[in-house]
């Protein structure tokens, strides 16, 4: 992979894994398949990680073309983005904290995905009602908007608009992000019961400091492009 920083290309993939958060997603993962059966949900997470994989390829390839059409320049839409990414990563830092069912008189029904704005019942809230399909909730909002949403088809999107080895170093950071997405959502059901829903929920806000922090930075450097006069300025 010439032409490309190793270091920049590890920030490409924790950028995406931030962003989509799979970790806090688990317990999202585990209420929206309620009832399925353990072959249901690894169809589910097939069918939720290629959903994320045909978003963000196609924000991959067409962003470009989309851009031209608009008449967007890329580092107008760095700029922007990056904005939009700025928000989720706030969304991500004040989403509410998980009430503990055992001390709570009104144990919490719905996990909210902040980053996302998306409700999804929690296990059990559904009780005595069929499973869901693995592709009716794989599909949504599993895939779309959970795991490819707009935060991560904007930078996605920024990065299919740089050079030749950038767009090529982002497909394999969009492969091996589904990867891990698929990996952590097989592993669901172990992985809450040893750790706890409300405690993987928490960890939304530790990767939304990671989104601001990543948002702040790519926002400077496009309006370093933009507006080139600010650099002699930070001196």
């Amino acid at each position: 992979m010439s032409g490309i920083n190793h270091g920049m290309f590890l920030t490409m993939i924790v950028g995406l894994f931030a962003i989509t958060a799979p970790i806090a997603v688990l317990p999202i993962f585990i209420g929206a398949t309620d009832g399925q059966t353990g072959g249901q949900r690894r169809m589910t997470a097939l069918v939720a990680t290629g959903t994320y994989l045909v978003f963000g390829f196609l924000a991959l390839f067409a962003g470009q073309a989309a851009l031209e059409v608009f008449g967007i320049s890329v580092p107008a839409l760095r700029v922007a983005g990056m904005a939009v990414i700025a928000v989720i990563g706030w969304q991500m830092l004040n989403a509410p904290t998980p009430i503990v069912a055992a001390h709570a008189t009104t144990p919490d029904t719905h996990h909210l995905h902040a980053a996302s704005n998306t409700k999804v019942p929690a296990a059990g809230a559904n009780h005595g009602k069929p499973a869901p399909s693995p592709f009716s909730v794989g599909i949504m909002p599993l895939g779309f908007p959970i795991y490819a949403g707009p935060g991560v088809l904007s930078i996605i999107i920024a990065w299919g608009s740089g050079p030749r080895p950038v767009y090529f170093a982002a497909a394999i950071a969009i492969l091996a992000n589904a990867a891990i997405i698929l990996a952590l959502d097989f592993l669901a059901t172990p992985i809450t019961c040893l750790i706890g829903a409300q405690a993987l929920l928490v960890t939304e806000k530790v990767f939304g400091l990671i989104v601001v922090a990543i948002a702040v930075g790519g926002m400077a450097s496009g309006l370093l492009v933009l507006f080139p006069g600010l650099a002699g300025t930070a001196h």
